[in-house]
């Protein structure tokens, strides 16, 4: 049985007091353990994507949070970053439900119909 679930990894802590050239490692370090704790398993493969988001501004300047897709499968527990596509899917839903809000309020000038 495969289980797929969406993380919000905060990786500031875990590097905030850390040397220059030590920032992108702890921030490994910590995806591993977040991931570790949240399904329980110790065999973590991580996606080439995560790295590269990671090590892409270099040793000293990762992210301060990221987004992940786990997938665990058995006793392997597989991390990628979600594609675009389900990146824009979630945009879109926010942009429409941020639209109705709108239209419920009244605009300046007018009163609320009762």
């Amino acid at each position: 049985m495969t289980e797929e679930k969406l993380y919000d990894i905060p990786l500031r802590k875990s590097f905030s007091e850390s040397g220059r050239r030590k920032k992108a490692p702890h921030a490994i370090k910590a995806v591993r353990d977040f991931i570790a704790k949240k399904t329980r398993s110790e065999n973590i493969i991580l996606g080439s994507g995560v790295n590269e988001l990671i090590w892409a501004r270099g040793v000293s300047h990762p992210p301060s949070k990221i987004r992940v897709k786990v997938k665990k499968d058995g006793d392997k527990v597989f991390a990628d970053l979600i594609t675009t596509e389900v990146r824009k899917e979630a945009a879109t839903e926010e942009k429409k439900e941020a639209a109705d809000k709108n239209s419920e309020q009244p605009k300046q000038g007018e009163q609320k119909k009762v």
